[in-house]
């Protein structure tokens, strides 16, 4: 959820450099709906993904992660505007999810 309401907060930043910032939940509906409108002030689009379809295409699915139930690995991509990715970073722990200021800077170096 931090990482959320720090992207949110900074999306003027992200506005400046043309960049969407979209964030994919296995969660409900309703589940989304709530990140949207509480965590990050509706400042960019949540998508709900009970059925991991868009998580699965992108290998982001840990079979069996939380005992027999899948998990979606938390990771944060940047994709252009071909819909080609042109990075990936994968957190093992909460301390190692990338900061907006670590994500604007990969956005400046990939334009």
């Amino acid at each position: 959820m931090r990482q959320l309401r720090e992207f949110a907060q900074h999306k003027p930043d992200f506005d400046q450099l043309n960049t969407r910032v979209v964030g994919i939940s296995v969660d409900s509906l309703e589940d989304a709906n709530k990140v949207w409108d509480k965590v990050t002030d509706k400042q960019f689009t949540i998508l709900s993904d009970p059925g991991a379809v868009v998580i699965k295409q992108y290998g982001l699915l840990h079979a069996g992660g939380k005992g027999d139930e899948d998990i979606a690995i938390r990771t944060t991509l940047l994709i252009d505007e071909q819909g080609r990715e042109r990075w990936r970073r994968v957190s093992g722990t909460v301390t190692d999810i990338p900061t907006s200021a670590e994500a604007l800077l990969h956005i400046r170096e990939t334009k």
